[in-house]
């Protein structure tokens, strides 16, 4: 992989750690600094760690202290996100898994979606590749997990009225609504520049679009408070439009 030399060294130090820390099997990258799309304004470094088995209470306290030390970098080290799932397990989408997320750890699971993302456009920061006993994810089941998503967490989301007064939930519902739409189409991982370029067949206005592009490229846009309600109200309706349509039942074939 072509990374940045900066952040090539951060994941060779978080590399070393882990070693450290735990009987290490593998370490993949997968996101925006495998598929060219990375905004260091924007952008998490999104990985997925493999040891042995899974970390235990006093090793979980050592990998937090690691990471805490790697954030104080900033930027996007301060976005390093790391899912720990044991080795055997990359092909169960249910099971929670330790995840280092913002400034902690969590649990979250292996969404089908990243396991597409991750044999289609990951690699190998150490260990072997394509990573041993990573699921395979039919185009049929990653559609369904993607109108499940839709129809679930989303449409929730929408009812949220305030959430919608911040830039953050704008720009991600409504790029997530163009990504899921080139899944839902032909299977396509479109990027996420890609899809902002995409909002305009979701009735997006081009003034809205140029917001979401000129944050994600780090720049600032100022929105004044008295502006917020009603782009939070053009924006759940787009939402709640664009997820009717995508969640719509297919038709049965007549014959």
């Amino acid at each position: 992989m072509d990374l940045p030399a900066e952040i090539a060294r951060h994941l060779d130090r978080l590399r070393d750690g882990l070693l450290e820390v735990t009987d290490l099997q593998g370490l993949y990258l997968y996101g925006s600094l495998t598929t060219g799309d990375f905004s260091p304004a924007k952008s998490d470094i999104d990985l997925i760690a493999v040891p042995r088995c899974r970390p235990g209470k006093d090793a979980l306290a050592r990998l937090q202290r690691l990471h805490l030390d790697l954030a104080s970098a900033g930027g996007a080290f301060g976005r390093l996100n790391c899912l720990y799932i044991p080795a055997g397990r990359l092909a169960d989408p249910e099971q929670l898994h330790p995840y280092w997320f913002g400034d902690q750890f969590t649990e979250w699971h292996l969404k089908l979606m990243t396991m597409v993302e991750l044999a289609r456009a990951g690699g190998a920061l150490y260990g072997p590749w394509p990573p041993p006993g990573l699921g395979e994810v039919s185009l049929a089941r990653l559609q369904e997990a993607v109108r499940d998503e839709l129809s679930g967490y989303w449409r929730e989301a929408i009812g949220h009225q305030d959430i919608w007064l911040q830039d953050l939930w704008v720009d991600f519902g409504l790029v997530t609504l163009a990504r899921s739409a080139a899944v839902l189409r032909d299977g396509a991982l479109i990027t996420k520049s890609e899809a902002i370029g995409e909002l305009v067949g979701f009735g997006v206005p081009a003034w809205l679009s140029e917001q979401i592009r000129r944050r994600r490229e780090g720049g600032e846009v100022d929105v004044p408070e008295q502006q917020r309600p009603a782009r939070a109200r053009l924006a759940r309706r787009i939402m709640t439009d664009g997820i009717g349509r995508l969640t719509r039942p297919l038709r049965e074939d007549p014959r």
